[in-house]
């Protein structure tokens, strides 16, 4: 199933698969002035060659080496041999082979196995058109190669999985909780005024929703130190704060999860939170605060006085 939407002078390929005419899950591609940012699952991967070839194609870039970004890959190289192909330094080993991915069953089902592409370039520090420039920003959490591409007279940001719209409930075991907040703040401090995300929802109000983002993530990550301090268990603090696994959890075979989730914020509150010899956060040592003497200059004026 694909579908198109136009936004001004970008176009929106939304593509998933379908059951019952129905489709389970949405990815996208964007084309703009004659530049692919993404190519969706293998599963798509003819739908999208034909709707590009009406479009007309370039150059195509990627945000990050996963099923759904780089499935297209291999029929657009097939169908535009001529057309260069940019990736992130980090993403070249996997889209040359994808076994490298590890597709769990869920991945391989909902959007099929992509096949190698051998010819394809590093992404430098931006990305030129007939009409337009795209700052390559970097933008890990979600993966450790993502990066995004900035338009910075229009200000649009496409921003592939950095940005995933709604409250999530769980995570994959490699998300990063403070890469992914780094990245959000980093696009952020861009002031984009639309958000073209992975998902091919398009966002108007950008800069609402990047903080709005940030501050579901640091609350999770202050409710996870409280129930730390607590000493209570992960599972428990997932059922309390994530109303327990989602059914996304079970049809992943547990490859996404709440308790994923709740150990990335623990591990981003190890940060900033002093542990104990056994590493545990909720064991925080504290100092014994020491008495200053009449003559220590860090001392109260007063007391020094001796008033």
């Amino acid at each position: 199933m694909i579908s198109l939407q136009r936004h001004d002078s970008v176009i929106a390929l939304r593509m998933a698969r379908s059951f019952l005419g129905r489709p389970i899950y949405w990815t996208a591609a964007y084309w703009v002035d004659g530049l692919l940012i993404d190519s969706g699952p293998p599963i798509t991967a003819r739908a999208l060659v034909r709707e590009v070839r009406k479009l007309g194609l370039k150059q195509i870039v990627v945000t990050h080496a996963h099923e759904d970004h780089i499935g297209g890959l291999h029929q657009l190289s097939k169908a535009f041999p001529d057309v260069p192909i940019y990736a992130p330094l980090a993403s070249l080993p996997i889209i040359q082979d994808p076994r490298l991915l590890g597709q769990q069953l869920h991945r391989r089902l909902l959007w099929g196995r992509p096949k190698g592409v051998a010819h394809v370039q590093p992404l430098g520090t931006e990305v030129r058109t007939d009409r337009h420039l795209f700052h390559v920003v970097e933008t890990p959490g979600h993966t450790r190669d993502h990066v995004s591409f900035f338009e910075p007279r229009h200000r649009w940001l496409f921003c592939g999985d950095a940005f995933i719209g709604g409250r999530d409930r769980a995570w994959t075991p490699e998300s990063e909780m403070f890469s992914t907040i780094s990245s959000l703040r980093t696009m952020a401090a861009l002031h984009p005024q639309r958000l073209f995300p992975g998902s091919g929802h398009v966002r108007r109000t950008a800069l609402p929703e990047l903080h709005g983002k940030i501050g579901q993530y640091l609350a999770l990550c202050r409710d996870v130190a409280q129930l730390d301090r607590l000493g209570l268990p992960v599972d428990e603090m997932a059922e309390r704060l994530l109303g327990g696994e989602p059914a996304l959890h079970f049809w992943s075979l547990g490859h996404f999860s709440a308790r994923n989730l709740i150990q990335a914020c623990r591990r981003y509150n190890e940060l900033f939170q002093p542990t104990d010899e056994t590493g545990d956060p909720s064991q925080k040592r504290t100092r014994p605060r020491r008495r200053p003497s009449r003559n220590d200059p860090s001392a109260p004026r007063s007391r020094r006085a001796g008033r």
